[in-house]
């Protein structure tokens, strides 16, 4: 599964990873080596972009977490506002409602399903 990005989000996150040198950063890097780029009139809006809020299941949690994943400067935990640096946030980047993976994180292995995408 690849994930896909808009062109736009594209420039703004691979901006952000030229400033940054942490291993989330990192990783956010092989994820955008990895994604589809899409003009931003045709990404679909079922898609985790920058800015969408995105409820998903986490296998070990068993309830639906609800986050915004935001610019790293605008993150507020008390909001639900997620930085697109954190690595769940680089984990569901790209992919869409319904799509089922499993994420290798420092914390373990999660089992991740996204359940709605609003953009």
């Amino acid at each position: 599964m690849k994930p896909i990005i808009s062109e736009s989000v594209f420039k703004i996150l691979y901006n952000l990873i030229t400033k940054h040198k942490t291993p989330e950063v990192r990783q956010l890097g092989e994820e955008l080596a990895k994604a589809e780029i899409v003009k931003d009139e045709v990404l679909q809006k079922n898609v985790v972009s920058l800015n969408s809020t995105v409820e998903f299941l986490d296998a070990s949690v068993n309830k639906p977490i609800r986050m915004q994943i935001v610019l790293p400067e605008d993150a507020d935990l008390g909001q639900r506002k997620i930085s697109i640096l954190a690595p769940i946030s680089i984990a569901l980047i790209g992919f869409k409602e319904r799509d089922q993976f499993i994420w290798k994180m420092q914390s373990g292995t999660k089992y991740l399903k996204i359940l709605k995408v609003f953009n």
